[in-house]
This record gives C-alpha cells, structure tokens and sequence, in this order.
C-alpha cells in the first residue's frame, strides 16, 4: 500500500472539473491523493485485475482439510447446535431489539 504523502496531490475540486482527464491518467498508472480543504481524504489508483476463481478443485480442498480430525458424529451434532441459530426473529427488526416480541409472547 502507498502512503499518501509519496502521492502527488489533486484537490477534489479538480477531480470534479477534470474527471475524464484524470482518470485517464489513472489508466495509464499514475495514483493521485485527494484532498478537501488541503486534507488527504482518499488516494486514486488504478484498479487491479485480480482473476478469482469461480470454484475451487476438488482435490485441492481435500488437500486443505486433509490435516483435520473427524470429531465424530456426537461432537459434531452438538458443536452444531451451539453454531446454529435457527430463530425465526429479524436480528435488524427494531421492535424485536427493544424487547416488544418477547418470547412466548403472541403477535
């Protein structure tokens, strides 16, 4: 990652009037830190192509996991009730957050 001060500056007024000339620049490789009122807000790069897999090889996740321990199938059942939560609520649901549905309850 680059620090912004080894960046060349460009205040947020011009990447607003220059848009189209700057993210040429950026294109062709030149990184830019943009400022508001003279303080650093953000630094400009070019993007990078980063090629991800759209699945993972069979073998190669055997691989991975070769080194782990089946804990068997009673340990298993109960680590996965612990792990699963299986309510019916909205964690976001606001009335639920301030105690209106309490359980048992009827709605």
């Amino acid at each position: 990652m680059t620090v912004p001060a080894e960046l060349p500056e460009i205040p947020q007024r011009e990447l607003r009037n220059e848009a189209s000339r700057v993210l040429r620049e950026v294109r062709s490789g030149q990184s830019y830190t943009i400022t508001v009122d003279g303080s650093p807000v953000a630094d400009l790069v070019p993007h990078r192509h980063v090629h991800r897999r759209a699945a993972v090889p069979r073998a190669e996740v055997i691989a991975a996991f070769a080194g782990l321990s089946d804990p068997g199938p009673t340990q298993r059942a109960a680590e996965g009730d612990e792990l699963i939560d299986d309510s019916l609520y909205d964690p976001y649901d606001r009335a639920h957050r301030r105690g209106e549905f309490a359980e048992g309850s009827a709605e």
